[in-house]
């Protein structure tokens, strides 16, 4: 059964198009990765672990990472899960969507119409089938988050490189070759495309200028019907999406409280005392047995920092939450290959 219940995000065909676009501006304009260098995880409360490992491994194609953790894992990102406690946390959902690419779309729509009954009574729901026109599906996960997935092995298929010069790498990298911005795998593989984050319309300029200023992102700007829409580099091709809606409501944001993403920065000292200065940093107290980072030395130990508000630096204003669990390129697990296999 197709949906039609997909609010706060701009729909997968106008995503596929803007994250390509975003993905060509990073290339023609600056080569350099200084802001954000990877974007690793994202860390969601779900609901139960049976409904979450239906959904992710035998519904998306996601492998069981071999560790004790809930961990999820699809070419080199992951999704870190934790399952809802009754009283204490709650299921979170995303304002926007997030983007996936998989190894082939049909073999996904093959397992839902096997395996889906077991998430009858959840949010899970085909919201939008469009596999044989354009190469996307979109489905709600049990919680009620938009996943909008993307067919790599059609999209890398369709791949012609604009010029056929005697320099391989100069093939490989032109606009439709295989390491293009054209070609939406990430790093050549399935991943975590983008993340689509829906903000309040009149913020993206506010929003830009934060990335740009305390991380040195480098930002692509982008328009929209609905209002603006900003592009933020996290990683080879990979963006945080940032897209102004007038629909989205007080209670989306507080769906969306605690959502967690992991990136890792090139500049993690003066970065930490950046946001030391605006007290914007954030230890979060889920994970005191991971991390903290109150003083220099706790960051400096852990190897890690983290901050959850993302504020307008003209006025100090809080424009939304979204936690960034912020890692140095030193940090042990920086570009770490989980355990995956395609399906």
């Amino acid at each position: 059964m197709v949906g039609n219940r997909i609010r706060n995000s701009l729909g997968a065909n106008t995503l596929r198009k803007l994250a390509k676009r975003a993905a060509r501006q990073d290339e023609i304009n600056n080569l350099d990765l200084g802001g954000i260098s990877w974007l690793e995880h994202i860390n969601l409360v779900v609901g139960t672990r049976p409904q979450a490992e239906t959904f992710y491994e035998e519904l998306l194609g996601f492998s069981a990472d071999r560790s004790k953790s809930f961990h999820v894992n699809l070419g080199q990102q992951q999704f870190h899960l934790a399952p809802a406690k009754e009283g204490d946390t709650k299921p979170q959902i995303i304002t926007g969507s997030v983007g996936l690419v998989v190894p082939d779309l049909d073999s996904v729509r093959e397992r839902i119409t096997q395996s889906s009954e077991s998430l009858q009574g959840t949010s899970f729901e085909v919201l939008a089938d469009n596999i044989d026109e354009e190469g996307s599906l979109t489905v709600s996960c049990p919680c009620g988050n938009t996943i909008h997935l993307y067919c790599a092995k059609r999209d890398s298929s369709a791949l012609q490189p604009s010029v056929n010069v005697p320099q391989k790498m100069t093939n490989m990298h032109a606009p439709g070759g295989t390491y293009s911005s054209d070609n939406l795998a990430v790093r050549g593989q399935p991943g975590i495309r983008y993340v689509e984050v829906a903000c309040p319309v009149g913020t993206t300029a506010a929003i830009e200028k934060f990335y740009k200023e305390m991380l040195g992102c480098t930002v692509s700007q982008l328009s929209g019907e609905d209002g603006q829409i900003i592009a933020v580099q996290v990683g080879p091709g990979v963006h945080l999406i940032y897209s102004e809606s007038s629909s989205v409501t007080s209670e989306d944001y507080n769906a969306m409280e605690g959502v967690h993403i992991c990136i890792y920065v090139p500049s993690f000292k003066s970065l930490y005392d950046r946001l030391s200065d605006k007290n914007l940093l954030f230890t979060n107290p889920r994970f005191t047995h991971l991390d903290t980072c109150d003083t220099w030395e706790e960051a400096m130990t852990s190897r890690t920092l983290r901050f959850k508000d993302i504020i307008d630096l003209d006025t100090g204003d809080k424009i939304l939450e979204l936690e960034h669990e912020t890692r140095p390129m030193k940090h042990g697990q920086y570009m770490k290959v989980p355990y995956y296999v395609p399906k």
